[in-house]
């Protein structure tokens, strides 16, 4: 699939910007997660302190969420947006940030409640070169008392400032230069102003762009800042009565979220540190935050507490949960196993990535730099699966040395060589050292052996997609219509071949057909210029596409020319919906598609082998229909989540009796 998300900026425009120089209006922009007593608090004082003002809500908790409805209904000049999906914060303010553009913006926590009209906090934002600007906060629940209402603006947060911050002793040392609290109000705010009530000028936020999504939830307020002053912007803090914030945020009264927004923030908080000092900082402070939670008493006292699973825990690692077929796999096979029983983590190496949002709930994801392999996982024996790239065979090699029973199965994606080792000899060597390889198919098993040892035992478990529980629990495909429509999902480098489909179509123009190409990628520029002038009605590069639900919705017949797969999961989510699939027959697509019974294969994979199978589809466009039925019965008797689940539970279990 893809492996980048592009930044979201977009929107309906209600109306252009105004000419610089003109005095703004400001907008109300709440983005709300299943609060809804906290939400009808909030607007109630906002319509009280600033009325008249545009107010604009984002629910992220989908729209029949309890008690929402009550609150729409209660304030109907509130205009409310939500797609039923958890896009995040950033995500949700840059939607509504574009909605309202020709006014400054108002941020405003649902847990917060205005005090008063921010008269000084609006003047600032008329000032010149003010970026963003934020009244004190009163927070009445702050049990300690030691909290101050201009603990609102911070100084800037690097590495030290991070660790002090995460140990708790911001406080202790606020008046020292390793505490990111101010002793006393700033004349000057030279790191951030928290977003709890945060002002921003529009002529900022259109010269800067807007929130950078990779955040999701925590940080994203504070990497626009920092981005601002490095362009010669100034913060600043004002004297309004400000707001009265609880602090509690939108998961106090569930466990799992809060867990999910704990690691969120400390993810957050390096990814912030990535962007000013680089990514072997952010290391640093990771495994310093980790180093912490072992010597910290109290830390390790809740540690000692954790009752011991009747399972083994099971990690997972990837680089980054990026959209690609490996990474939504692990996602979808950790939320299974946690449906199961077990406790799952799920280890990002490098950075979070768009797919965060995918992350079923009961699954923990955190980051950790691969030079630092210390997890915070309940005790009990641990079941740890890599992938087969580098840094993920370094961080297992790490970790299964720090204690016993660790059992390490490297569950390799990378697509294998046929006529040469698929790995660096150094890398093969350090998979060898692993409990287990657990391989995709018989082929792919046979194919990364072939040439070089990688494994003291081999395992087989196949990918698997959710469906329905009956055959017929997926509506039938309609007809293919007069002109059938070719759909290509697939992240846009060579090798998956876009351009080698592209020429075999140019062959085949006495034949009705439509091609979309949906995907990005480093080589999509070089590829999309091979398409012939004279095709451009009939092939349209369709761009980054959110996945298969998207790309497939008027598909008649999924394309998957690749030269070189391990387990193409697009396969899978084609197979899921009945439409029929024609791929080359590379590693395990083969068994995939039932050696050409559940879907049409290609052995010759070039343009005159592609041109000449896709030449016999399109004269039986009649017979696509079974033909999709044949690859959904094949995958629901072989590629559910079900099985998949049932092959790594087996997998463990002999693993776990190491030879």
């Amino acid at each position: 699939m893809i492996a980048e998300r592009p930044q979201l900026t977009g929107g309906l425009r209600l109306a252009p910007p105004p000419p610089d120089g003109t005095a703004r209006d400001l907008a109300v922009l709440i983005v709300a997660y299943r609060v809804p007593a906290d939400i009808a608090v909030c607007l109630g004082a906002v319509a009280v302190h600033l009325p008249g003002a545009p107010v604009l809500v984002w629910d992220n908790s989908g729209p029949d969420y309890p008690g929402m409805a009550g609150v729409r209904a209660a304030f109907p000049a509130v205009s409310w947006h939500g797609d039923g999906r958890n896009l995040g914060f950033a995500a949700a303010v840059n939607r509504l940030a574009a909605l309202v553009p020709g006014h400054d913006l108002l941020l405003l926590n649902p847990d917060a409640l205005l005090r008063g009209g921010l008269d000084a906090t609006r003047a600032a934002l008329r000032r010149p070169r003010v970026a963003a600007a934020a009244p004190v906060i009163h927070d009445d629940h702050d049990a300690s008392g030691r909290g101050r209402t201009w603990d609102v603006a911070h100084r800037r947060r690097g590495l030290v400032r991070g660790l002090v911050s995460r140990a708790g002793y911001a406080e202790a040392l606020r008046r020292t230069p390793f505490s990111d609290l101010y002793p006393a109000p700033p004349g000057r705010v030279e790191g951030y102003l928290t977003g709890a009530c945060l002002a921003i000028s529009r002529d900022a936020w259109d010269a800067l762009g807007p929130f950078d999504e990779e955040f999701f939830l925590y940080g994203e307020e504070t990497d626009w800042q920092r981005r601002a002053l490095d362009a010669g912007w100034t913060l600043e803090l004002t004297g309004d009565a400000g707001v009265e914030h609880s602090g509690h945020g939108t998961v106090r009264d569930d466990a799992v979220a809060w867990r999910r927004s704990a690691d969120l923030l400390r993810a957050n908080m390096a990814l912030n540190i990535e962007h000013a000092a680089g990514p072997r900082a952010a290391g640093v402070f990771l495994l310093g935050d980790s180093l912490l939670d072992r010597v910290q008493r109290s830390k390790r006292a809740s540690r000692r507490a954790a009752p011991r699973g009747r399972r083994p825990n099971v990690v997972f690692t990837v680089n980054r949960l990026v959209f690609g077929g490996a990474e939504r796999h692990h996602l979808v096979l950790a939320g299974e196993l946690q449906r199961r029983g077990y406790r799952v983590t799920v280890v990002c190496l490098q950075r979070f990535g768009p797919l965060i949002a995918e992350a079923p709930a009961g699954v923990r994801v955190v980051r950790q730099p691969w030079w630092g392999p210390l997890l915070d996982l309940p005790p009990g024996p641990t079941v740890l699966i890599s992938g087969d790239t580098n840094t993920e065979t370094g961080f297992a090699t790490l970790w299964r040395t720090g204690g016993r029973d660790r059992t390490w199965l490297v569950g390799a994606h990378i697509p294998p060589e046929t006529d040469g080792p698929t790995y660096s000899a150094p890398l093969a060597a350090a998979m060898r050292r692993a409990d287990g390889f657990v391989a995709l198919s018989p082929a792919h098993r046979d194919l990364v052996s072939a040439h070089q040892g990688v494994a003291r035992r081999f395992f087989v478990a196949p990918n698997g997609v959710a469906a329905g529980a009956e055959l017929d629990g997926v509506p039938v495909r309609r007809p293919v219509g007069a002109v059938p429509r070719l759909v290509m999902l697939s992240r846009i480098v060579e090798h998956k071949n876009p351009h080698l489909l592209v020429a075999a179509l140019a062959g085949l123009t006495e034949f009705a057909w439509e091609l979309d190409i949906f995907g990005d990628g480093p080589d999509r520029e070089p590829l999309e210029a091979l398409t012939p002038p004279e095709l451009a009605g009939r092939i349209r590069w369709r761009g980054w596409s959110p996945g298969p639900d998207h790309a497939f919705a008027d598909a008649d017949l999924v394309c998957v020319p690749s030269g070189s797969e391990a387990f193409p999961m697009v396969i899978l989510e084609a197979m899921a919906r009945r439409l029929p699939v024609i791929a080359s027959a590379v590693c395990a697509v083969p068994d995939m598609l039932d050696d050409g019974a559940a879907g049409a294969l290609v052995h010759d994979i070039t343009v005159e082998g592609w041109r000449e199978a896709l030449r016999a589809l399109l004269s039986r466009t009649d017979e696509w229909p079974a033909l999709g039925d044949r690859g959904f019965a094949r995958m629901r008797e072989r590629y559910t989540v079900e099985a998949m689940a049932d092959a790594y539970e087996a997998a463990f279990a002999e693993a776990t009796v190491r030879a």
